[in-house]
């Protein structure tokens, strides 16, 4: 089981367009979502997510992670620290993918941070079938550990992805929210007539 976390100061947030290896990170669950037109994978890692999204051979990661951690520099679409507030929005592959996200790491009272990190660990993924929820070990210093917990809403032309983050030892939480919208689907073409 997983137990170490990045200092909250040294969190990035990045967007490739290209697969990354998985040997890369240290996962602790992970899970894919597949419709007609585009696949997802979803990771828990120790620092907070990866995120390979595919439609029609056009590959899309999002990654939060230690600015320390090892990740490739080739086809950074987006790549910026973790800051209070951040958002993002690009029109990729040719105009086919409309991507936005979202992060913002919010320090809270500890009363607060309880019962947030309690809330996150009640999920339960044989009950909650669209997310991804891991609890991670205690590192020694705290009698509890930090919860990952990402909730995939899967739709015809588009995923949207909120994950939470918890940082015990600064009472952080680290929440983003992204979407993957895909314009090029024959679907969407039809609908727009």
């Amino acid at each position: 089981m997983l137990s170490a976390r990045p200092k909250i100061t040294d969190l990035s947030f990045h967007l490739f367009a290209r697969s990354l290896h998985p040997e890369l990170f240290n996962r602790g669950a992970s899970k894919t979502f597949e419709r007609e037109n585009y696949q997802l994978q979803v990771h828990i890692t120790t620092d907070g997510h990866w995120l390979s999204f595919e439609h029609n051979h056009c590959l899309l990661s999002e990654v939060s992670a230690s600015c320390h951690h090892p990740l490739p520099t080739g086809q950074t679409l987006i790549s910026h620290s973790v800051e209070g507030r951040c958002q993002n929005e690009q029109l990729l592959m040719d105009g086919k993918i409309h991507y936005s996200a979202e992060v913002e790491f919010e320090t809270v009272a500890a009363k607060t941070f309880v019962t947030i990190q309690q809330q996150l660990g009640k999920q339960d993924q044989s009950v909650e079938t669209n997310g991804l929820v891991y609890r991670f070990e205690s590192n020694g210093r705290l009698s509890f550990g930090a919860v990952s917990y990402v909730d995939v809403q899967s739709f015809i032309n588009h995923v949207r992805v909120r994950a939470f983050h918890t940082f015990p030892d600064t009472c952080g939480v680290l929440k983003s929210e992204s979407t993957f919208r895909i314009i090029d689907s024959p679907k969407t073409q039809e609908n727009a007539q």
